[in-house]
């Protein structure tokens, strides 16, 4: 059963990864390494580290 944040020192833990979190990447085909807070969805460490790129270039635009 999908669990929420847990009360306690850490309010942000849970028990249990949620099923929503779960199976593939949201970019690709291959399998998720975890659950990516910034893009909202599941991603691999490939496309993880690609978006984290993406936003980081993003970024810089912005400030120029």
């Amino acid at each position: 059963m999908p669990t929420k944040a847990t009360a306690g020192l850490k309010p942000c833990a849970t028990t249990e990864e949620p099923i929503e979190n779960t199976g593939g990447c949201g970019l690709c085909e291959a399998s998720a390494d975890g659950y990516d807070a910034a893009y909202g969805g599941a991603l691999c460490a490939e496309c993880a580290d690609a978006f984290g790129a993406l936003q980081s270039d993003v970024r810089e635009v912005r400030d120029e």
